[in-house]
């Protein structure tokens, strides 16, 4: 090389150095450079770089620039394009190690702190490599330059070079460990809603707690346009514990023990702004026959004469308001109800009731509307292939021959009013096998139609009678309130007038009235109304009619999606194919579902399957082989603090980060404190 062409390669080197670091001020904070004295490579087998850090800023900045895992980025000297790194490794070197003073020497060092002032060496490995000029990200593969700055960059250019989605509904602050990088969050775009989501973590991790905020996010869409505009995602929550129907009210942070609340309400503010609490919510409130009862005692109690079913129903929502939500308000956010005006909307089975609650907290009045919907199922409404279906108990001949059963009887005259009729008409068919037209005026008798006309074995009958039975025993069949039987909800016009709204169905509040003996009524109910509004969204995709993204959100998803051996073997079949089919045509459809659980162990291979995002918090060590975690969030995640999590995606260039969402956004309680 010619002293011209070295000439030419320091002026080259020497502008593209300074340009380096004029940009590396402008993208965040230099700490450090790529080191002089040992060798920047980049090969098949490894991809490491060393940097060192001066020894000021490594005492008062180590937990951000030299902890192990944490990010950070230089900026290549020779292309300008902006390295994400992640630290692998720090050393540390006393002074009298630096200048070679061997352990023989025979000294007895003394402490001093002169010794300390070494700088610290830090390796890292390049992640990924954003092109400030054309925006582009790809993986790092080529050499980082010798004296190439290293910076603790900036929050928006950390997402961009770890290749965080830059819109979508905010999942939480980005962490390294458990400490907030202040700014930086994570997103999920929606289109990996209909990838569908799973939520794993022990009771106490803040797997609650995210999933109100990730719904609250969802409602708010502050940072992501659906398109087409103005179709905001309608959330259906099924809720089996009742954390959710609370979501209306206030957050009460100060209550929480052990928090810094300065701490936490900067990163909820910086996660999620001035988020609000939904104002409005859409309650499914299934209607027993036990519920019913309490409600005539209610109205004995307050000496009220229900005079009509829209009284009926005005008096069902005014006992849900004052079991679900007065104490709440005057007990535990220490409120005061200021008024509570009632209306009922519409008819069956489009009626429902519209609760407007006025309450002060903390020195304010606030104003939410509670909608209060109905729902029970008349049996001449489901009679026939949909009763089959609504109940996944029944074993595939049961549910083949149902609708056949019921057909044949209406054919020869014996008309089947209510689910108690036909369970009736079935178990004289089992005590008359023989067959016979007593009692029934000349017409064939049930036990004629059933084993001689239809060929139908003992067998599935009883399986039929069984399992009707549950129903039945339910009492959610057939329920009269007021003067008028109470119908399923139309769910396909809830969904097209509550565009961008909330829908909850309380199945807690089923369980209360629910005699015990009458099995996993809650599972039926849960998974009609998941297929309701699957079916629907099929119908509008098939008539090209556009429709707002829908999320259902399934908590405690183990039971209803139970793992092989957790239930019936044939009903975990079968929810299992029923699931696997909604959600692969609902991807198309714009229908999601985000799961929510304790252990992967305890729901069906199935979910594991159809989730391609996992947000992973707390769980038992012994519970966390089937997630394929790398080694290191193996570690990591069963010793990590409250609402702090894993987050594995797709999505992510990365495949895996860690997050911390904010405290409850919206009304969280432990209600046994009432």
């Amino acid at each position: 090389m010619s002293s011209n062409d070295i000439t030419k390669a320091y002026i080259e080197a020497k502008v593209r150095l300074e340009k380096a670091l004029k940009e590396a001020s402008e993208y965040g904070e230099i700490v450090g450079f790529v080191s002089r004295f040992t060798p920047s490579k980049a090969d098949e087998s490894s991809h490491l770089i060393q940097f060192d850090v001066d020894p000021y800023q490594y005492f008062t900045k180590f937990e951000s620039i030299a902890t192990t895992g944490t990010y950070l980025a230089a900026v290549d000297v020779k292309s300008g394009y902006v390295v994400s790194l992640k630290v692998k490794g720090v050393e540390r070197r006393d002074l009298m190690s630096e200048v070679g003073v061997p352990d023989t020497s025979g000294l007895t060092p003394k402490i001093d702190a002169s010794g300390l002032i070494t700088r610290a060496r830090v390796k890292a490995e390049p992640l990924l490599i954003w092109n400030p000029e054309t925006d582009e990200v790809k993986a790092a593969t080529c050499v980082i330059e010798p004296q190439s700055p290293i910076i603790k960059p900036k929050p928006r250019i950390l997402e961009k070079i770890l290749g965080l989605p830059s819109e979508g509904v905010v999942l939480g602050s980005l962490t390294v460990a458990e400490n907030v990088i202040e700014g930086a969050k994570v997103r999920l775009p929606l289109k990996a809603f209909y990838q569908h989501i799973l939520v794993l973590g022990t009771t106490g991790s803040g797997k609650t707690t995210f999933m109100k905020n990730l719904i609250t996010a969802l409602l708010n869409m502050k940072e992501y346009t659906v398109k087409p505009v103005n179709m905001k995602p309608t959330v259906i929550v099924i809720d089996s514990t009742r954390d959710y129907v609370h979501m209306v009210l206030d957050r009460l942070w100060e209550e929480t023990p052990n928090i810094n609340l300065e701490f936490e309400t900067k990163l909820a503010e910086s996660v999620y702004g001035d988020i609000k609490p939904p104002d409005k919510i859409t309650i499914i409130v299934p209607v027993t026959r036990m519920l019913t009862e309490k409600i005539n005692e209610y109205c004995k109690e307050k000496n009220i004469v229900i005079r009509d079913s829209r009284q009926a129903f005005e008096i069902l929502a005014r006992y849900y308001f004052e079991v679900t939500y007065s104490r709440v308000i005057s007990d535990i956010l220490l409120g005061t109800v200021e008024d509570v005006k009632v209306r009922v909307v519409g008819h069956q089975p489009r009626r429902y009731v519209e609760l407007k609650i006025k309450y002060s907290f903390k020195d304010r009045l606030r104003e939410i509307t509670v909608n209060i919907v109905p729902y029970a199922f008349k049996f001449t409404e489901v009679k026939g292939s949909e009763l089959a279906e609504l109940n996944p108990f029944l074993t595939s001949q049961a549910r083949d021959q149902l609708p056949r059963i019921i057909l044949a009887l209406e054919r020869h005259g014996i008309k089947v009013y209510t689910l108690k009729d036909l369970i009736s008409i079935l178990r004289e068919s089992l005590r008359d096998r023989r067959g016979g037209r007593g009692g029934y005026e000349g017409r064939v008798s049930p036990s004629d139609i059933v084993y001689h006309e239809l060929g139908i074995h003992r067998g599935t009958i009883e399986n039929i009678v069984r399992n009707l039975g549950v129903l039945e025993d339910s009492g959610i069949f057939d329920v009269i309130l007021g003067n008028e039987y109470v119908y399923e909800p139309d769910l396909y016009w809830l969904l097209e007038t509550l565009r961008g709204g909330l829908i909850v169905i309380d199945l807690e509040f089923l369980r209360e009235h629910t005699p015990i003996l009458a099995g996993n009524v809650e599972s039926i109910v849960a998974l009609r109304i998941l297929c309701r509004a699957f079916k629907w969204k099929i119908l509008k995709y098939a008539r090209r009619e556009r429709t707002q993204p829908v999320i259902v959100v399934v908590d405690e998803a183990h039971r209803f999606f139970p793992a092989v051996g957790g239930g019936e073997g044939e009903y975990v079949v079968q929810v299992a194919n029923m699931l696997a089919s909604i959600a692969r045509l609902g991807r198309a459809r714009g229908l999601g579902i985000i799961f929510a659980t304790h252990s992967p162990k305890d729901v069906h291979d199935i979910v594991l399957q159809l989730t391609n995002t996992k947000v992973i918090f707390r769980m038992d060590p012994a519970l966390i082989d089937k997630l394929d975690l790398p080694s290191e969030y193996k570690r990591f995640i069963v010793k990590v603090s409250d609402r702090v999590a894993v987050v594995k995606s797709h999505i992510l260039r990365l495949s895996y980060v860690t997050i911390k969402t904010p405290l409850p956004v919206v009304g969280h309680f432990d209600l046994s404190a009432i």
